[in-house]
């Protein structure tokens, strides 16, 4: 089967969320489970409501993001649906209407029906004391034949120094899971740790799909009941939340969607505005078919072989329906989305480029955009908070001199010559959890013989908890030697990170090399001030 996301995505705030029915969203999350059989690869399952747009964003489409392993968790998730009504009014308000909302309360009771049907197998992940176990009990009894495959309730870290020493208890996790061999995972820890920690261990699970339900088993037991049907589909199911326990729920609601709508209102206007000015041209352009060559089609191949995707001048709705071969799924290692021409692009086609972006991204396939710097479309990219994906750098690290620790995926970890007697290492690249699990700092550690390491980190892409979690270890294993680590040239993302998982205290770090090497030249008691 294509293992592609939905074939019809709205962006949202940057976010591709999948345009799907409950029904649809059932069968495809049993499809994504099936294709594990395949090629082995765990998919996720996001179902995005306010609170995951607000912890993952900044305020303004110039702020950088709030979260950015949460929002790099949206962005590639392999299925993403619209948990909150706000979500679907916001996809309206941009042209693009959602069939329907997929909230996590909704999917999980449909797919454990189905699911007692079809033989798959279900495991219950986290939730508080053992409403674990008696939601798995209810739907046992409610879906006669139902697999069970397991029931566990760990308390899991992901922020902190906790985070970082929560390997083993993870691995423990992470093996009674594989062990039972399920099929989907239900995880209920609440956003953003379920999903921050499928992310961080997805690399060793044997699972088809995991899906963050957040506090799902509370409904599914009785515990908490659901709002009227009439309210669930009006929107107004946050009020019935808020009346039910007023005290914990007025603020998180208050404050979550007036930054929504502080978040949202300049994309509408600049979607509105973007309108009424190409309003003529989308009355009077071209037919589609004159406006672009077939599909399929090289334009100026580039020299290293990629396709390259040449965009017309009005790139809407219209021209996704007409594109019959989508390039998401072509086998060509590296795709070329050439912009030179582009004057105007609507929210469809916007989510069609990145369904392109985020399936082409879980396949390691590269993709690249050429002609972006001086086109209209620049400050439509920047508003929509995609800009990013369409510029990340996706070349491959430079070739390791010899005694280089490289990793399989594209983190290059590169040792130089000593400066006064201290190491000097550069880390390039993404380092996620993926990767982290294949780089060997070991064998760097073991080269510099004894001595204080500088580590350059401002090639350094995109970094994880994962990641973020090796370096401590590398920093521990200096201590208990007697040496010391300090990092220098940390891109915003990676600061961010750090600075919202509190780890910042943890590390010696500065600006530059010069800074770094000078705290390290300095008493450890003196340095760490």
């Amino acid at each position: 089967m294509p293992q592609t996301p939905s074939s019809r995505v709205t962006l949202v705030l940057g976010i591709p969320i999948d345009d799907l029915t409950p029904d649809q969203a059932v069968r495809r999350t049993l499809e994504l489970a099936d294709a594990y059989r395949t090629d082995g690869r765990p998919r996720q399952i996001v179902t995005v409501n306010v609170d995951f747009l607000t912890n993952a964003l900044g305020w303004t489409p110039w702020s950088p993001p709030r979260h950015p392993e949460l929002l790099e968790i949206l962005r590639r998730a392999d299925l993403v649906t619209a948990d909150g009504m706000p979500v679907v009014w916001l996809a309206r308000l941009l042209g693009t209407p959602l069939e329907r909302r997929v909230t996590g309360a909704d999917l999980a009771p449909a797919l454990a029906n189905a699911m007692a049907q079809s033989g798959h197998r279900l495991y219950l992940l986290g939730g508080r004391g053992d409403i674990g176990q008696q939601a798995a009990d209810r739907l046992v009894e409610l879906n006669p034949g139902l697999r069970i495959a397991g029931v566990h309730a760990p308390f899991v870290h992901t922020e902190g120094e906790a985070m970082l020493a929560s390997e083993e208890q993870d691995a423990d996790t992470v093996a009674r899971i594989n062990a039972a061999e399920p099929d989907v995972l239900l995880i209920a820890f609440g956003n953003p740790k379920q999903e921050i920690w499928f992310h961080r261990n997805r690399h060793r699970l044997k699972v088809g799909v995991g899906i963050g339900i957040g506090g799902t088993f509370e409904f599914i037991v009785g515990r908490v009941s659901r709002a009227p049907v009439w309210m669930q589909r009006t929107g107004l199911e946050w009020i019935y939340r808020i009346a039910q326990d007023p005290k914990r729920l007025w603020k998180r609601y208050a404050v979550g969607l007036a930054k929504l709508a502080v978040m949202s209102l300049p994309l509408v206007l600049h979607d509105r505005f973007q309108h009424w000015r190409f309003r003529r041209r989308l009355q009077h352009r071209p037919s589609v078919i004159d406006q672009t060559a077939p599909p399929g089609t090289n334009t100026n191949p580039p020299e290293d072989g990629a396709r390259r995707l040449v965009l017309p001048e009005i790139v809407d709705a219209d021209w996704v329906r007409s594109q019959q071969s989508a390039p998401d799924q072509d086998e060509t290692d590296a795709l070329v989305v050439d912009f030179s021409a582009t004057r105007f692009l609507d929210s469809t086609a916007l989510g069609y480029l990145a369904r392109i972006w985020k399936t082409r991204q879980n396949t390691r396939r590269r993709v690249r955009a050429e002609g972006l710097e001086h086109t209209p479309v620049a400050s439509l990219l920047k508003m929509t908070r995609t800009w990013d994906l369409f510029t990340e750098r996706h070349d491959q690290p430079p070739p390791a001199p010899q005694g280089a620790a490289r990793s399989q995926g594209a983190v290059l970890l590169e040792p130089e010559r000593p400066i006064d007697g201290i190491g000097v290492a550069r880390l390039s690249g993404r380092l996620d959890a993926d990767r982290a699990a294949r780089l060997d700092l070991d064998a760097l550690g073991a080269e510099l013989d004894g001595a204080d390491l500088l580590l350059d980190l401002s090639d350094l892409q995109f970094i994880d908890s994962t990641g973020l979690g090796l370096l401590f270890k590398l920093q521990r294993r200096f201590a208990s030697q007697g040496r010391r680590l300090a990092l220098c040239g940390m891109q915003p993302p990676v600061r961010q990170l750090m600075e919202i998982t509190r780890l910042t205290t943890l590390f010696l770090h500065a600006r530059t090399r010069q800074e770094a090497l000078a705290l390290l030249a300095q008493p450890e008691t003196d340095a760490m001030r």
